[in-house]
C-alpha cells in the first residue's frame, strides 16, 4: 500500500481547454511565450525507507524563506510565490528553470507522523522528511 502519493488537481486554462492542449499551444506559440516555463511545478524525487518518506524538490536559486510548507489534514502543500520581481527586467535568451510561483501537493496516509515532518533547503534542493508511524504487528492470543 502506498502511504504517500502526489496530488494533482485537474487543470484547465481560462478558455476551458485541458492541460495537454495548453502545453501544445505553448509549444507552437510565438518565441516569447515559449521562453516561459513549460511546467508549473518543480520536479520531485520521493524515496521510502523503513522509517520515513523523503521528498526532494529541485528548486534552485531561492532562499529557504521563499517557501511555504503547509499541512491541511492529509494534504502536504509546498508553495512559493515570487515576491521579488527584480528579474522582470531581465531578457532571457533561454530560461529552463526558475518559478514565478508554484504549488506542489502530496497526499499523505494516516500512517505517517504528521507532527514530526521536517524540511531543509540546501544547494537548490528542498528536502522534506515524513516519518512513518510504528507499524503494529499482529500477534496470536492463546485461548485458555
Amino acid at each position: 500500500m502506498t502511504l504517500l502519493t502526489t496530488y494533482t488537481p485537474e487543470r484547465t486554462t481560462d478558455y476551458g481547454f485541458d492541460a495537454v492542449s495548453e502545453l501544445l499551444d505553448r509549444f507552437f506559440d510565438d518565441e516569447e511565450r515559449v521562453a516561459n516555463q513549460y511546467f508549473a511545478v518543480p520536479p520531485a524525487n520521493i524515496a521510502e525507507t523503513d522509517k520515513d518518506f523523503r521528498i526532494e524538490l529541485a528548486i534552485p536559486g531561492y532562499q529557504k524563506s521563499d517557501f511555504n510548507i503547509e499541512l491541511d489534514e492529509n494534504l502536504l502543500v509546498v508553495s512559493q510565490e515570487n515576491k521579488n520581481n527584480s528579474e522582470e527586467n531581465r531578457e532571457y535568451v533561454l530560461r529552463e528553470f526558475g518559478y514565478d510561483n508554484f504549488r506542489r501537493s502530496f497526499r499523505l496516509s494516516d500512517k505517517v507522523k504528521k507532527e514530526d515532518i521536517s524540511a531543509k533547503y540546501e544547494k537548490g534542493v528542498l528536502y522534506i522528511v515524513i516519518p512513518k508511524k510504528e507499524q503494529h504487528t499482529n500477534r496470536s492470543i492463546e485461548i485458555s
